[in-house]
């Protein structure tokens, strides 16, 4: 009786437990936005780093895409780019969809404030996964164990320090519902869990899942080892395990084919494993990553390890406690060795990472280690026989630890911007994109860039880029032709010159203070127009002097040597496309070719684009490296492009095919299910 009426005042406990696993996190980052004048208690954003560079802009150009249905190519950056690939490698996240129906002057405050919510679900999910793991926990344990490492979760040094990769922590939030899920599988419960966190998992952020992907295979093994099954049990587990992902990554296949295809095409695609298997950092540096107060690694240097010292203190009672079984404690000892030395040894970062190293931002999977030792002091602390008193202080202790280190990190550490340089080019955007509707299409850009996401940042048809997502192709074609760049394969900022102006389709160039001034660019060719058969000899790799590129390239769209940029884009212009409609992904017009020669678009040649003259679809070839083009002949021609995301259509089939699988899964087990509560209640009647 005594026992009855402490699991059920614990059961009434659990709603409050979550409560505050989910409200303390918020409390604390509240008062540290207070603190360092954070909107809207201040003027600063978490909008930084990679937050201002990369994820505020790409969010800027979705919001519009969504409004105007055009969520599938964008020209807002390297004179074209796929969108839909982009979209699920940065801003896939559920969170999101209210940014888009949000006024302009909101959309900053409320990015800081998903940054909060993402915190404060990290610490619920958390504690959500220890209370249904550890169902025969007392009152006491329950209502200051699970909160306080909850807490630890929400606030480790992995949240801080990637505070502002937007994309990475819906992962992190959704990894305890992940794991969760397998034990449903192990307890032969549904697998409806596992399959919708993961799926969730993979479209939010498809390439932190592919860490978690793995983690949940060792996760599995490690349930397995870590208990005496019979093979029968193991094998009927490994079935479950085996489909229900293959249903979460069939039902994300509409995302996850697209995202490879474009990553496919990325420099980093074609980095393999160099050198000789060796250490990352030598043992004294990694442990000291253990202790409070570190700085935080947001560029190069050591993993963020911290979920306070409490809990890798605890790790080692835990192996040497006589409650858990000693195949428990083995395995479990094997899969945090292994944890920490593939952090730590080279090869392992890089199968890690995706089979590549990563640029900046170190040990990206380290969360997963986080999870693991504390999914493991919560073991320990269950199954012990501590007194009430120390377990007060021990998770006293651990809720201090986190909080202090993370106020101190968060002030000392943690970048930010303020909200005016995110907004204060609006007025003249708005102005530019009145122009650009009038004209149909027309390209910009500025006579000095500063950052590389300018066009998707502000709404306009640009050449500025930076992204992971963003083809060696781009890359080769800019650096030859003497762009600037940033981060290494993966950016460009646009330099401007009458040649370039011209080929790109650039009518407007912004200059003066804030942008404010506006050039019309008189010598400006369509988006399409009639070249040389000479474009196809051009190769960016063959191009030894980048300061020489533009002018080999003007040349071979020519056809010859010309004096002068005036004569050439006298002979370019005579044969141009007019646009008569244009969408993104669906564009029609109107061409008068004097000549044979070459239909030379400025979009960046991919698969997904179709071309058709006069009804017939072309073959389609890439010229100068980059551009889409197709032979013409000479005459009146109807011209019409249309843009598929490449894979798109065979993911879609998957999902849809994925989605009714896992339907029929789960309707067939909750008949069975139902009919063996039926059996049972006859039985008992009987």
């Amino acid at each position: 009786m005594k026992h009855l009426k402490t699991t059920v005042k614990a059961d009434k406990t659990v709603p409050l437990t979550l409560a505050l696993s989910f409200a303390v996190p918020a409390v604390v980052l509240l008062i540290c936005f207070a603190v360092c004048d954070i909107a809207p208690f201040g003027d600063r954003t978490l909008c930084s780093m990679d937050g201002y560079s990369q994820y505020y802009p790409m969010l800027m150009t979705m919001s519009e895409a969504v409004k105007e249905g055009e969520i599938f190519y964008s020209f807002n950056g390297a004179l074209g780019f796929n969108l839909w690939a982009q979209s699920g490698y940065y801003t896939n996240s559920l969170l999101w969809l209210p940014l888009y129906f949000l006024p302009h002057s909101l959309q900053v405050s409320y990015i800081d404030l998903t940054v909060l919510f993402r915190l404060s679900l990290a610490g619920l999910f958390l504690c959500l996964y220890l209370i249904r793991t550890h169902r025969n926990a007392s009152f006491i344990k329950t209502v200051t164990v699970f909160p306080s490492l909850s807490l630890a979760w929400a606030l480790s040094g992995y949240m801080t320090a990637f505070i502002n990769q937007l994309m990475w922590t819906d992962v992190v939030v959704l990894l305890p519902l992940v794991i969760l899920g397998i034990q449903y599988i192990r307890e032969k419960k549904s697998p409806a869990l596992y399959i919708l966190a993961l799926f969730l998992s993979i479209v939010s952020c498809f390439y932190i899942s592919f860490m978690v992907c793995i983690f949940a295979v060792l996760w599995f093994l490690f349930l397995m080892l870590r208990e005496r099954l019979l093979w029968r049990e193991r094998l009927s587990c490994a079935v479950r395990f085996g489909a229900s992902s293959l249903l979460a990554g069939g039902m994300s296949a509409v995302v996850i084919i697209p995202v490879y295809k474009a990553l496919s095409l990325t420099k980093a695609s074609d980095l393999g494993f160099e050198g000789t298997l060796g250490l990352n950092y030598n043992l004294k540096d990694f442990l000291l990553r253990l202790l409070p107060f570190q700085e935080l690694s947001q560029e190069y240097d050591l993993p963020n390890l911290y979920c306070t010292v409490t809990v890798f203190i605890l790790f080692f009672f835990f192996l040497f406690s006589k409650r858990l079984s000693r195949r428990h404690r083995a395995a479990a000892f094997i899969f945090v060795t292994f944890m920490f030395v593939s952090m730590c040894v080279n090869l392992g970062e890089f199968i890690w990472h995706g089979f590549h190293y990563p640029n900046q931002l170190p040990a990206r999977q380290s969360f997963l280690a986080i999870f693991l030792m504390l999914t493991l002091a919560a073991e320990y602390l269950v199954r012990s026989s501590i007194k009430r008193n120390l377990l007060y202080a021990l998770t006293a202790i651990i809720c201090a630890g986190a909080v202090l280190n993370f106020a101190v990190q968060f002030s000392r550490d943690v970048w930010t911007s303020r909200v005016n340089s995110l907004q204060k080019y609006e007025s003249v955007m708005e102005n530019f994109t009145a122009k650009d509707d009038g004209e149909g299409f027309a390209r910009m850009e500025w006579t000095d860039v500063k950052k590389n996401n300018y066009p998707q940042q502000y709404g306009y048809k640009g050449i500025s880029y930076y992204s992971s997502t963003m083809s060696a192709d781009a890359y080769d074609f800019f650096q030859q032709t003497g762009m600037d760049r940033y981060a290494k394969n993966v950016s460009v900022r646009y330099r401007q010159s009458d040649i370039l102006n011209a080929i790109f389709s650039v009518r407007y160039i912004m200059s003066g203070e804030h942008g404010g001034k506006i050039t019309e660019n008189g010598s400006c060719l369509s988006l399409g127009f009639v070249c040389s058969e000479s474009v196809y000899v051009f190769e960016p790799s063959r191009v030894k002097k980048p300061e020489l590129g533009q002018q080999l390239l003007w040349d071979c769209l020519c056809g010859s040597n010309f004096t002068s940029f005036s004569e050439g884009y006298s002979l370019l212009s005579e044969n141009q496309l007019e646009l008569t409609l244009f969408d993104t992904d669906y564009i029609e017009g109107n061409l008068k070719s004097d000549r044979d020669g070459v239909f030379f678009t400025s979009i960046p040649y991919d698969e997904g684009w179709e071309i058709f003259i006069d009804g017939q679809k072309q073959e389609t070839k890439k010229a100068a490296g980059y551009f889409l083009s197709c032979p013409i002949e000479k005459g009146d021609h109807e011209i019409t492009l249309k843009y598929t995301v490449p894979g798109i259509k065979v993911g879609a089939v998957i999902s849809v095919m994925s989605l009714l699988a896992a339907a029929g899964w789960m309707l067939i087990e909750r008949k069975v299910l139902n009919a063996k509560i039926k059996t049972g209640i006859e039985d008992f009647h009987r």
